[in-house]
């Protein structure tokens, strides 16, 4: 008996060190792992923190006149890591069925926020590209629209004989035009200042929610991990050249855009000549901002813009248009007026309606340096936009900055006695846009080096486009 007690005793001795041990090496293991649990905490209250000082103020966009080059200039922070704004140049081979491609570029072309990297993602998204998918509520093919919205969208637009939802392209022209009516909605809950966050998050939490349902959320501040317009956005980089560059430039439309649209589409040999890849090349260092697709959407406003005349004029008025924006904003660069100190010199307070958003509000914006409240005033009246009261538009909306370049160019005679538009298509030549852009402060000897310079890209740019720039004593002023 003394034998097995003293083997229990040396049991239960062993046992209990046993557990010592183990308890202590727990200790020195919780010890160790302490540091790493911290870190992960103060991450996720930096992370916390960054997002709630930020607000909206990540999810739209700013330019920053200190910042000239490149995406960085624009474009926000959590924007640009939930997968950017879908306005990079369009990667056609992301699309499994070579045949979509076609109408997925002509169907974007519905309204101005919609591009096909968008709208290939959201078809992604719905169905994988599967073109006989039935899901629920009645739900079918690649855009898995409800019944009620393709019989309200959908047209034949494959000219069939009847508009299905299970036929490719009327299922994709039923989706842009669904899309773009979200997209007026929510554009308008922003103008009324009912909801917060960028446009497309709002467009696309419309799309899986509702407009309703924006409204009474007030919007989407920033975007919120693992809702649809996050979730969406992250398929973005699939089908943009490049996968998560942000450039914004489009390439040449290969299809005529649908019966109706508003669209001009610069096909090649049309005596317009001017690809995204052509744009590109003019303007290598270019500010995101500056779209391609901007200007087209600008130019389908003036019809007349680079189609009057015969082939060797309308390259030359392209060339002599696209020479002033690149003297005025150093190679689409800024977007602002880079000399802040004068900011506040472009208010004239005798006009009736004076200047509602502040006298420094009225300062040189996009591709022409658009400035003083009545300017912002009469390209708002011709445009339709309120760009009196909201100057900031020409530096938040392509379409609208590449607008108001070419109201200027089309219809206004600044400081001289006729448009840039009659001047280059009229005989007075290269030197006629000088001296309607900027008069006697550069022309007659006021800044010869300025004329130069403006002259320089000209030359450039008419070299580019295969056309000679005209008569030497018409090229200055």
């Amino acid at each position: 008996m003394s034998k097995l007690a003293a083997a229990r005793a040396a049991q239960q001795t062993a046992t209990g060190r046993l557990g010592a041990t183990q308890l202590t090496w727990l200790l020195l293991s919780m010890v160790g792992m302490f540091p790493l649990a911290a870190m992960a905490a103060l991450a996720l209250i930096v992370l916390v923190i960054i997002i709630l000082l930020s607000g909206s103020q990540l999810t739209s966009y700013s330019p920053d006149p200190e910042s000239t080059l490149g995406p960085g200039a624009g474009g926000s922070v959590l924007t640009q890591l939930a997968g950017g704004d879908g306005r990079g140049r369009f990667d056609s081979s992301g699309v499994p069925d070579a045949d979509l491609v076609a109408p997925i570029e002509a169907a974007a072309r519905e309204c101005d926020l919609l591009t096909p990297v968008i709208l290939a993602a959201q078809i992604e998204y719905a169905s994988d590209f599967d073109a006989d998918k039935e899901g629920q509520e009645g739900r079918k093919g690649l855009s898995q629209l409800t019944p009620e919205v393709f019989a309200q969208y959908g047209e034949d637009d494959d000219d069939s004989g009847e508009a299905s939802a299970l036929d490719p392209e009327d299922s994709i022209h039923a989706h842009a035009r669904w899309f773009c009516h979200l997209a007026e909605e929510t554009q308008r809950m922003l103008d009324d200042k009912k909801v917060v966050g960028d446009h497309l998050t709002l467009t696309l939490m419309a799309w899986d929610q509702g407009t309703a349902a924006v409204e009474a959320q007030g919007g989407m501040p920033v975007i919120l991990l693992d809702s649809y317009p996050f979730r969406v956005r992250g398929l973005f980089a699939g089908y943009t050249v490049g996968g998560t560059d942000t450039s914004t430039a489009s390439p040449t439309p290969s299809v005529p855009p649908r019966a109706g649209s508003n669209k001009r589409v610069v096909p090649e040999g049309d005596g317009t000549v001017l690809t995204g890849s052509t744009f590109d090349a003019m303007f290598p260092g270019r500010n995101a901002f500056y779209t391609y697709a901007g200007l087209t959407d600008a130019m389908a406003t003036f019809p007349a813009f680079a189609t009057t005349g015969d082939e060797r004029t309308r390259k030359r008025e392209l060339a002599a248009f696209l020479a002033n924006v690149d003297h005025e904003t150093e190679g689409l660069v800024h977007v602002d007026e880079i000399d802040r100190a004068a900011w506040g010199t472009y208010c004239d307070g005798s006009r009736p309606y004076g200047c509602p958003a502040g006298r420094t509000a009225y300062h040189g914006r996009g591709p022409l340096q658009l400035s003083w409240n009545y300017n912002y005033q009469a390209a708002g009246d011709a445009l339709g936009v309120d760009l009196l009261g909201n100057p900031d538009l020409v530096a938040s909306d392509p379409a609208v900055a590449w607008r108001t370049a070419l109201w200027f160019w089309m219809t206004q005679s600044g400081a001289g006695t006729t448009t840039p538009h009659a001047a280059i298509t009229g005989g007075a030549g290269f030197g006629g846009t000088v001296r309607s852009i900027n008069g006697a402060l550069e022309c007659g000897g006021g800044n010869p080096g300025q004329v130069r310079d403006r002259v320089d890209a000209y030359r450039r740019f008419t070299e580019v486009l295969g056309v000679d720039p005209g008569d030497e004593g018409t090229l200055s002023c």
